[in-house]
């Protein structure tokens, strides 16, 4: 489901760059929050991740 919210808001901040630029308003709150929505994936996988096997 996160995946799907990730790629709409992807396509969202890239038609939003094409419209208003890079570094307009709308574009930069986009793509904040397209960060959030990959945060919450990483949190959400980390869960099922082992942990790392120790340096020696």
């Amino acid at each position: 489901m996160v995946l799907l919210q990730i790629e709409e808001k992807r396509q969202q901040m890239i038609e939003l760059a094409l419209t208003y630029g890079f570094t307009a308003k709308e574009t930069i709150e986009c793509s904040q929050e397209l960060d959030q929505l990959i945060n919450q994936y990483l949190q959400q996988t980390k869960i099922f991740e082992s942990p790392p096997l120790p340096v020696q």
